[in-house]
């Protein structure tokens, strides 16, 4: 036996089709301009403005390695402690692989410390404080990756820290290869981008809507 559908049922279903369908077409309009147009590499700078250059970073009390990476952030604080500009890494959150990495690299063990409190980007700047010597008014250097520039230092500034410079090897590595255009020449279509910059915003909102 057929029952009839509610009218009323009927239209939240049309209305829902074409929401969907209007989101469809968003969704793909929206990953043509970020990944085909210089949309996409706006919105990847405005994300990348706190990062200090390599050559501009000055003496601190500690290198902060913020977990959740794969690698390109112990590889800052590396460079960043041969360089002399700090003699303490501080590992924020449990990362086995970052101190691996770092011990690799000829860090010495005794000039690592662990923090393994954070599960949260937004935790580091209030864990790393029970970490001898470091207070609000240390100056530090955060490592962190591209993209997640800009957040750590609002993070780290909001928590009442005033002198904090942003590292990022990755930013090292985009500058360097803006210069040699003949090596890394700009693909036509960058879904790269699209993803880095889903990602950033998505960390934003995350922040704002559950932290």
């Amino acid at each position: 036996m057929n029952f009839p559908v509610p009218a009323f049922l009927k239209k939240i279903f049309r209305r829902l089709i074409q929401a969907y369908i209007v989101l469809t077409l968003l969704a793909i309009a929206g990953t043509l301009i970020i990944a085909g147009t210089p949309v996409g590499k706006w919105l990847e700078d405005a994300q990348r403005v706190g990062c200090t250059r390599f050559e501009n970073l000055q003496k601190a009390d500690a290198i902060i390695v913020l977990g959740g990476d794969e690698g390109t952030r112990s590889i800052a604080a590396e460079k960043a402690f041969r360089a002399g500009v700090a003699d303490k890494i501080i590992i924020s959150a449990d990362e086995d692989k970052i101190l691996d990495m770092l011990l690799a690299g000829g860090i010495p063990r005794e000039r690592i410390f662990i923090d393994p409190k954070p599960r949260r980007t937004i935790d580091h700047p209030r864990t790393i404080q029970d970490i001898p010597g470091i207070t609000l008014q240390s100056r530090l250097i955060v490592t962190s990756s591209w993209l997640q520039e800009r957040r750590a230092k609002y993070l780290f500034e909001k928590a009442g820290f005033r002198d904090v410079q942003i590292y990022s090897f990755e930013y090292d590595f985009e500058r360097f290869k803006e210069e040699h255009p003949d090596k890394y020449p700009q693909p036509r279509w960058n879904f790269g981008c699209l993803f880095r910059v889903c990602y950033a915003y998505l960390a934003w909102v995350k922040y704002f809507v559950l932290d």
